[in-house]
């Protein structure tokens, strides 16, 4: 069978993979979309056996070739501790007829007999897939703690009051201090139920907002309560630096939802028994938020791309790329911008800062200082 060589110069230039082989085995065919994604050169390929392949590449070929559908769709494996996925696609060409040799003396012809192979790399849209899967059931799980801590509130409410009475209705010390102690509990506890019900309610995507006065302290000590709750925070020490007066204008809940996904981020790039430092600088007119972790640091390959939609290095299942982008975005609305510092030992390459700066509100003006 022949092929005009225009067609043949499509297939190299096609954003999908295309692998042609003979029916022996010979790489035939190498596209500029396949060195791409596998990393190897066509002139290191072409003209070899399939057998000469590396890893995954034979495996994932081989096995392809063997099987009889002429599709195979999501195939999962690992390249230099990466996970991919690709759909493959074959169609076999075994006719070179006497009418197609008569055409031998064409230059615009290209023959071939053997097969063609097409590689989709779909790990993109499966990323992006699993993130859109995840964040709906963050939704749902946001939503469930939310009705869940308004049914505790009602019993703990109810226990505040029982502590209450005991501790303005009978003299015994003993008893009024265990009373007190009662109430301090079910306070807290009120806290953190609050705190949940207005995180899951901090999501949605408001762009216009009324300003308030945040206290930057709070707002922390809130996220850091947040944090606590999930088990992976139990080997992590947080160490605090932050001016009870330092304030900002803009809208707490969405500030929590910013430093909820900045400390969890720190907490799981830090190794147990680590420090994370939350601290607040003032400088000139402006408010500096760090958020300091000694994990093992940002790739300089990878830094450009942290705050771009669904990318993360996390495993699948873990990690929805989402956090950064929403974070970049929620900072620019509250007129505030971010920037990311890694590593800070540059000598062990290790350790993280993220570093928000708003303007300052200054309870004299009532406005902003820029």
């Amino acid at each position: 069978m022949y092929i005009p060589r225009p067609i043949r110069q499509i297939l190299l230039d096609l954003p999908l993979g295309v692998c042609s082989l003979s029916f022996d085995d010979e790489v035939i065919m190498w596209n500029r979309a396949l060195e791409e994604f596998t990393g190897i050169k066509s002139t290191n390929v072409v003209g070899s056996q399939l057998t000469d392949l590396n890893e995954p590449w034979l495996s994932l070929i081989s096995n392809f070739l063997k099987g009889n559908s002429s599709h195979n769709y999501k195939n999962y494996f690992e390249v230099d501790g990466k996970k991919k996925a690709v759909t493959l696609h074959k169609a076999i060409i075994d006719e070179l007829d006497e009418k197609d040799s008569s055409k031998n003396d064409r230059a615009d012809v290209y023959f071939f007999e053997g097969t063609i192979i097409l590689l989709e790399d779909i790990t993109e849209t499966e990323i992006l897939e699993a993130g859109l899967t995840h964040s709906e059931r963050l939704a749902s799980i946001g939503r469930l703690a939310a009705g869940v801590a308004h049914e505790i509130g009602n019993p703990i409410t109810g226990i505040a009051c029982l502590a209450q009475t005991i501790r303005d209705e009978y003299k015994d010390k003993e008893l009024n201090n265990l009373a007190e102690q009662i109430i301090q509990q079910t306070s807290r506890t009120s806290k953190i139920l609050q705190s949940l019900v207005n995180f899951s309610h901090a999501g949605s995507n408001q762009t216009h907002y009324e300003k308030e006065v945040i206290s930057v302290l709070e707002c922390m000590e809130e996220a850091k309560t947040l944090i606590s709750l999930d088990k992976k925070s139990k080997d992590i020490q947080f160490q605090m630096e932050c001016d009870p007066k330092t304030k900002i204008l803009g809208d707490t809940q969405r500030l929590l939802q910013v430093l909820v996904n900045l400390i969890s981020n720190a907490r799981d790039a830090s190794p147990p028994n680590s420090t994370i430092l939350l601290q607040t600088i003032m400088e000139t007119d402006w408010v500096h938020i760090k958020i300091t972790d000694e994990g093992a640091g940002i790739s300089p390959n990878i830094k450009d791309r942290v705050f771009d939609p669904f990318f993360t290095t996390k495993e699948a299942g873990e990690g929805t790329g989402l956090g950064l982008s929403l974070a970049f975005r929620i900072v620019e609305d509250l007129d505030g911008d971010i920037d990311i510092i890694s590593p800070i030992d540059k000598t062990n390459g290790s350790g993280t800062q993220v570093i928000m700066r708003f303007p300052c509100y200054d309870e004299n003006t009532s406005e902003f200082q820029k």
